[in-house]
């Protein structure tokens, strides 16, 4: 190699991708760039950086030396302006570039905000926010410091819920709007949320569903958001949670495939044999349905680096597709989701059991499992991961799976098999 490997991204999966090639053997030039000032940093720790109000190191997961340690030239401050493959550099928006041998794009993703702001110009950047990056939660938290007190939560999705949660717990006085009718919409049914939504609310947290966000409004910054049924909430911090969409924006004109994320083969390898992509970029086929888009899943990320790594290698590893998954201890009560999101793909039969608190719920389809979501008791989650994964047929022990029969479940499967 003359110039090395170049990565785009200090996410977890640009980070086991260096990692990997280090721990492996590869004495070549690494550069990872990042456009936020600060060292790798795990993204699932933002909430509890949050908490702590910055005082945890435990967010830069890998020692705030990572790249010292592992020989990696990482810059910070260093946005991509556009990729040239056939020229292998990508130029800065600063206009410096950089050539590379291997290129690995993991660049993450975004938030995605479709509300608009009737505002001043700079509104937005004083008192709306996302908490898709270090940099933002690190305004929001000075926001905080200087005496913010009420948040409107945009969206009860995963992070939705996590900065709600999040902020009530610092003090603050939190209210969320949904557009659907329940909390984690794409994670859990209508059954499996109402009892999270009490624990919610006895928390103190106020939840508007079945409304939308539609403008905010305000004279010097944003104060008011304006919502379907015409009501007017007044706040001092605005934060979207309105979903994400994969960072590829710099990509145009670059001959790269893109759909909805960045189109990849087996070995994460684009359609340009010397440039990859992993994590929430990648579109991959998901291992239960086969459905392809990008899973913006921690694990999946991390695996994803690593696989990069052994192919940039020359190992020729294949990936065989993400699995959702999401496990939230937030509620004070174990919860945890697997397999097909709700609107991906309809189950032919819903199993359902609940008692004292404990909530399972298993989706069929086609004899297999298609999703399941345990609430108050995550027993059995491995075996359900296993049965799941492996396309096991559990017809004939799906009663004893729902109700916690695993003895029983594991003898029927230990005489006939799957």
């Amino acid at each position: 190699m003359n110039h090395g490997v170049l990565i785009i991204g200090t996410g977890p999966a640009g980070v086991n991708t260096a990692e990997t090639l280090r721990k492996f053997g590869c004495k070549e030039k690494i550069t990872m760039l990042s456009k936020e000032p600060f060292p790798p940093y795990s993204p699932p720790l933002m909430a509890n950086y949050l908490e702590t109000r910055g005082a945890s190191d435990l967010i830069f997961w890998k020692g705030r030396d990572f790249c010292k340690d592992f020989d990696i030239d990482c810059k910070t401050s260093a946005e991509v302006g556009k990729v040239e493959p056939k020229r292998n550099r990508i130029v800065l928006t600063d206009g410096r570039f950089l050539e590379y041998d291997y290129l690995v794009i993991a660049s993450g993703s975004e938030m995605w905000i479709p509300i608009k702001c009737e505002c001043p110009a700079d509104a937005e950047k004083e008192n709306y926010y996302n908490f898709k990056s270090l940099t933002a939660v690190s305004k929001l938290l000075k926001e905080v410091e200087k005496g913010a007190d009420k948040a409107v939560i945009i969206g009860a999705g995963f992070i939705g819920m996590e900065i709600a949660i999040t902020l009530r717990r610092i003090g603050l006085s939190v209210l969320v709007v949904e557009m659907m009718d329940r909390i984690l919409p794409r994670m859990i049914t209508r059954d499996i949320a109402e009892p999270l939504e009490s624990i919610v609310r006895d928390m103190g947290i106020e939840l508007l569903l079945n409304r939308k966000g539609e403008l905010l409004k305000g004279r010097e910054t944003a104060e008011e958001l304006l919502i379907s049924d015409g009501t007017l909430i007044k706040a001092n911090l605005f934060i979207a949670a309105t979903g994400i969409k994969p960072n590829i924006s710099f990509l145009a004109g670059s001959g790269i495939q893109t759909q909805k994320g960045i189109r990849v083969n087996s070995f994460l390898q684009t359609n340009f044999s010397t440039i990859f992509a992993g994590g929430d970029v990648a579109e991959v086929p998901d291992f239960v349905t086969g459905n392809i888009y990008p899973h913006a899943i921690y694990p999946e990320a991390v695996k994803q680096g690593q696989i990069i790594a052994f192919n940039i290698l020359g190992e020729n590893v294949h990936y065989d597709g993400g699995l959702n998954m999401n496990s939230l201890y937030h509620f004070n009560l174990p919860m945890i989701s697997e397999g097909a999101m709700i609107a991906e793909e309809k189950a032919d039969e819903e199993l359902f059991f609940s008692r004292n608190n404990v909530i399972r719920k298993i989706g069929i389809k086609d004899g297999k499992i298609l999703r399941f979501e345990l609430v108050g008791d995550k027993e059995g989650a491995g075996l359900l991961h296993t049965l799941m994964t492996q396309k096991r047929d559990v017809s004939r022990i799906k009663d004893a799976l729902v109700t916690k029969k695993y003895n029983q479940a594991r003898h029927f499967m230990s005489i006939f098999g799957p």
